[in-house]
């Protein structure tokens, strides 16, 4: 029996946990760690639940906030590791006034015919944009990417310590319970029903792993994600009412 059976029956996510199971048998004949081009954060979620990879999976981007990250395959603890296989580019255009967008990076890095799967988180701001390519396609892409959407651009290696830390705005929000339809409602802006509906279409992740469970605890120091909405995390509980009701301190991402 096709072990994937038991975990989805859509035939690409099949594809994906045969080629871990492959890069996992690898890696017990080669005593080598074997990594995964970059998965999306369903995905990783998919793989993170098939019992057959407990214990020989985890998941790098590259930076602690990384949402498409490589999974990495260890059979066993005493193997090689070559390390990351995955390189950060800089781009900055020449124009000073310019504009570039994460759509404009990843239209100039298909242009190229790099697949979506070879190109990690892309972050974009103003004239300068940093982006993860696998390194097998690093160097092509650093001879043959001289534009992005309008503009020319000089491009450039750099390294994860580089990358600007992410900015936020703090909020104290007051929920009835720490349970993810709650947190979600108040933090994104929305109803608790709403913001069940989106969990349960698969539009939220946490910890970069996608959750359809709306009864879910959240706990301090969790990192919650909802498609077009953004993303938030958990600080901490810092109080609460006379009625029982929590306040609780996030962090938003902008």
């Amino acid at each position: 029996m096709d072990f994937t059976e038991k975990y989805t029956n859509d035939s690409e996510e099949k594809i994906i946990l045969r080629k871990i199971y492959d890069l996992l048998r690898q890696s017990e004949k080669t005593y080598t760690v074997r990594y995964t081009y970059f998965l999306t954060p369903a995905q990783q979620s998919l793989a993170a639940k098939v019992e057959e990879f407990i214990g020989k999976i985890s998941f790098c981007g590259g930076y602690d906030y990384a949402e498409r990250r490589l999974c990495r395959i260890c059979a066993d603890e005493f193997v090689n590791d070559d390390g990351f296989p995955a390189v950060l580019l800089k781009i900055t255009a020449s124009a000073v006034n310019a504009d570039i967008s994460h759509r404009d990076v990843l239209g100039a890095l298909m242009g190229l015919g790099i697949k979506r799967e070879m190109i990690g988180d892309i972050m974009a701001h103003d004239r300068e944009a940093m982006f993860f390519v696998c390194d097998q396609v690093a160097d092509f892409v650093e001879m043959n990417m001289t534009s992005v959407g309008r503009y020319t651009v000089s491009i450039e290696k750099s390294a994860p310590e580089q990358l600007p830390p992410p900015k936020t705005k703090r909020a104290n929000i007051n929920v009835s319970s720490m349970r993810l339809d709650c947190i979600c409602g108040e933090g994104f802006g929305m109803s608790r029903t709403k913001a069940a509906d989106m969990i349960r279409k698969g539009m939220v992740s946490v910890n970069w792993l996608m959750c359809d469970n709306v009864s879910r605890e959240v706990n301090e120091g969790d990192k919650i994600s909802m498609r077009g909405k953004g993303k938030i995390l958990v600080d901490g509980i810092s109080g609460q009412s006379k009625k029982g009701r929590l306040f609780v301190d996030i962090l938003k991402y902008i």
